[in-house]
């Protein structure tokens, strides 16, 4: 029996993922806003927490450190967040978020409301937390097998 892609649960989530990002990109690119989703994600988690390392960065967004590492690089870069060594060890650097980015927090904020309500259309919230019950226990899977 020959195995059809869109058949499988992992890849349609990957591609429905690759369609939000585009979808994101679209919104952020309509609105001219000087930033990509996953500059999004890094700054989002520094709103909620100002000073986070990059491996602390890297650890709550899931993305690995070397790429973290770089959209840090690009947002330092654009004015967005600066870095600082950590004073207890030096191989650590801390990430703030710099008034460049408060500006434009509402306004992305708000493209990411946008992206949302376009891919939840019709869903209603009983099959939202349904679907998210699900995605959390594959997450957990993932990590598990991850971990060995």
């Amino acid at each position: 029996m020959e195995v059809q892609l869109e058949d499988i649960v992992n890849h349609r989530i990957s591609m429905l993922s690759v369609l939000m990002k585009r979808h994101v990109f679209k919104i952020l690119g309509e609105r001219d806003l000087d930033i990509t989703p996953d500059q999004w994600v890094v700054m989002y988690y520094l709103w909620q927490e100002n000073g986070l390392s990059i491996g602390d960065i890297a650890n709550r967004s899931k993305k690995d450190f070397a790429n973290v590492t770089r959209i840090v690089e690009k947002l330092k870069r654009r004015g967005y967040v600066n870095k600082k060594k950590s004073e207890k060890d030096g191989r650590i650097y801390h990430v703030f978020i710099l008034p460049k980015a408060d500006e434009i927090k509402e306004e992305i904020q708000d493209c990411w409301q946008k992206a949302s309500d376009a891919v939840l259309y019709g869903i209603t919230l009983s099959e939202q937390q349904q679907l998210m019950t699900i995605l959390c226990k594959m997450e957990k899977n993932v990590l598990k097998s991850l971990e060995g």
